[in-house]
């Protein structure tokens, strides 16, 4: 019997600290706030601004373009680099068309607008017009670089119409020209006309055979062929980030650039034309001008 008892009274008094926990955890419950009135009030209102400042800012990249958008996703796409943490997709698809329509656009341009220029220049005059630096300036010169949600660095100083290849052009500018010309293709349902006559005044100055630039490397090559002269460039990139240019084993340029080795190679190239300038002087303009 007492045995009974004192199972019967532990019981009893694991029952009565069920019900009290059972009793505390209603209280804490019942206390606890489902939500914050003020507090709900707030986010909801940030939510509203995020998605007012996002609807201005789409608006004035169509104010820019001078084209609205049936698909707003589209535009916001074309501005969402890869880094941005959200829920819409980045832009490289869209890069990737507004690519092959641009090629595409600048062919046909050209085609017709040079008859007598054979596939060479034109192929040249395209690259000129579609590389990574001249899309990066049209960014710049239209603030739609002001627009790309990221999470990178972009840097890019002030240089001519184009170096060709003598720097080192963010691109992440150039991939915003490209896939808001794939927004607008597939928006405008793949009317070519359309997305030349909006991006044709982004683009200017478009490069012509007039103004288009020879490429250091390419110049350098030429220039020394035509007069029987050795070049050699010494990559000296990994020990000093550096290139030298030899002709005739004789050091003509120098040129440098950390970032990339590519920009060092088109520098050092660009250096001994120069020297070269000044040693071969008027002859070296008889070569350009019988080039062109």
């Amino acid at each position: 019997m007492p045995a009974m008892e004192g199972r019967q009274c532990e019981e009893d008094q694991q029952e009565e600290t069920l019900q009290i926990q059972h009793q505390n955890l209603q209280r804490q419950q019942e206390e606890k706030p489902i939500s914050n009135p003020v507090e709900a009030e707030e986010d909801k209102e940030s939510f509203h601004k995020k998605e007012e400042c996002l609807g201005r800012d789409l608006h004035e990249v169509e104010e820019i373009l001078g084209y609205n958008f049936e698909n707003k996703n589209l535009l916001e796409q074309a501005f969402t680099h890869s880094s941005f943490s959200g829920d819409c997709n980045s832009y490289e698809r869209l890069e990737y068309v507004g690519d092959a329509v641009l090629n595409l656009l600048f062919t046909k341009e050209h085609y017709f607008l040079y008859p007598d220029l054979p596939p060479g220049p034109l192929t040249r005059l395209r690259a000129a017009n579609v590389d990574t630096e001249k899309l990066a300036r049209a960014a710049i010169k239209h603030g739609l670089h002001r627009y790309l949600r990221h999470k990178k660095p972009l840097l890019l100083e002030q240089y001519p119409l184009h170096s060709n290849g003598l720097i080192d052009a963010p691109k992440a500018l150039a991939d915003i020209v490209e896939s808001s010309i794939g927004a607008v293709f597939i928006d405008c349902n793949s009317s070519m006309d359309t997305v030349w006559t909006v991006f044709k005044r982004l683009l200017e100055p478009i490069i012509n055979p007039k103004t288009i630039g020879r490429h250091p490397v390419t110049e350098l090559y030429e220039l020394c062929q035509k007069r029987n002269m050795k070049v050699k460039f010494v990559d000296l990139w990994k020990e000093v980030m550096a290139f030298e240019v030899l002709i005739d084993d004789r050091q003509m340029g120098r040129g440098e650039y950390g970032l990339k080795k590519e920009i060092a190679h088109n520098r050092a190239a660009k250096n001994a034309l120069e020297n070269m300038v000044r040693i071969l002087g008027d002859n070296y303009k008889d070569h350009i001008v019988e080039d062109r």
